[in-house]
C-alpha cells in the first residue's frame, strides 16, 4: 500500500528554474518535492499554469507491488513518475494480467483526463521503491482547458508515448527474443562507454514480459549472449565490450533456425 505518512504537498508555487546541467542526475523524493518545470511534461509550460497546476499537487511514495490505481476506477489524478518504476496492467475478466508497460522517472502514467467522466485503462502498480507526483484529475482538467500551453503539452506527451509504443511493436514483430533482450540490455549501458556494469531495474520474469517471450526463451537468450561478452550473476549484469554487442544484434536475428521453427517465429517467439 501507499506509505501515506510519507505523502508531500508541492506547498509551493513554482520554483526558480534550474539550468539543465543542474538537472541531470537530480531525482526527487517523497521528502524532496521536484519543481514541475524540471518534469519532462511541464518543460514548456508557462510559470502561471504551473503555479496553479502545484496547488494540491503531493507527492506520494509506494512499495513494490502496491497499486497506485486501478483500472476501472474514476480517473482521480495525473501521476508523474519521480523516481522507481511503474508497470501497467490489463485486467481481463478471468483475472488474467497482461502486462501494457513500464514506466520509469518523469514518465505520466495513464492518461491525462479532458473531462470529470473518465476511468482508468489500465492498473498501475509500483515495481520496487516508488515515489509519484499526484495532480488532482479535476484541476488539471479545467486548465488543460483555459492554458494553450498545458494542452499542448500534454498532446506532446500523448505522441511521444504513441511513437515509444509503434517502436516497441515493431521490436515485437520484427526482432526475435535473442535481439529484444540484446537492445533491452543496450539500453542500459551508458553512452561512451565500451565496458560496463549495471543492475537490471527489475526481476527477469518482468523482464520476460516486458519482452513478450517466455522466461524460459529468456534464460535461453541470456545464454545465448555470453557468446558476445555479456555476463550475468542474478540482476547483476557485464557487457565486455559495448561494440561488439552492438555489432551482433543484427548477427543475432540471422542465425540459422531449425526447419520447424522458421514459420511464424514471431508468433512463437513467445507471446508470454
Amino acid at each position: 500500500m501507499s506509505t501515506h505518512p510519507g505523502d508531500t504537498p508541492l506547498s509551493y508555487a513554482v520554483p526558480s528554474r534550474k539550468t539543465r546541467g543542474s538537472r541531470r542526475g537530480s531525482r526527487a523524493t517523497a521528502g524532496d518535492p521536484p519543481a514541475l518545470r524540471d518534469l519532462p511534461i511541464f518543460s514548456t509550460v508557462d510559470d502561471a499554469t504551473l503555479a496553479r497546476l502545484a496547488l494540491e499537487a503531493k507527492v506520494e511514495a509506494f512499495e513494490d507491488g502496491a497499486v497506485i490505481f486501478r483500472q476501472g476506477d474514476p480517473v482521480s489524478a495525473v501521476v508523474v513518475i519521480l523516481h522507481g518504476f511503474v508497470k501497467m496492467l490489463r485486467i481481463a475478466p478471468s483475472g488474467d494480467e497482461t502486462l501494457i508497460g513500464i514506466r520509469s522517472d518523469g514518465e505520466t502514467v495513464g492518461e491525462p483526463p479532458s473531462n470529470a467522466n473518465e476511468i482508468y485503462r489500465v492498473s498501475a502498480e509500483a515495481v520496487g521503491q516508488t515515489s509519484v507526483l499526484k495532480l488532482p484529475a479535476a484541476r488539471f482538467a479545467r486548465l488543460m482547458k483555459e492554458s494553450p500551453a498545458l494542452s499542448s503539452a500534454v498532446t506532446q506527451d500523448a505522441k511521444d508515448k504513441i511513437a515509444a509504443l509503434i517502436t516497441e511493436i515493431e521490436s515485437l514483430k520484427a526482432q526475435n527474443a535473442d535481439q529484444r533482450l540484446a537492445n533491452f540490455i543496450l539500453s542500459f549501458c551508458p553512452p561512451g562507454e565500451e565496458r560496463c556494469r549495471f543492475r537490471l531495474p527489475y526481476d527477469k520474469r518482468l523482464i520476460a514480459a516486458r519482452l513478450g517471450v517466455k522466461q524460459e526463451t529468456l534464460s535461453r537468450a541470456f545464454a545465448k549472449l555470453r557468446d558476445y561478452g555479456v555476463r550475468t550473476e542474478t540482476r547483476d549484469v557485464l557487457v565486455e565490450s559495448v561494440s561488439r554487442l552492438v555489432d551482433q544484434c543484427d548477427q543475432l536475428g540471422r542465425q540459422s533456425r531449425l526447419p520447424s521453427e522458421r514459420a511464424g517465429h514471431a508468433a512463437r517467439d513467445d507471446a508470454a
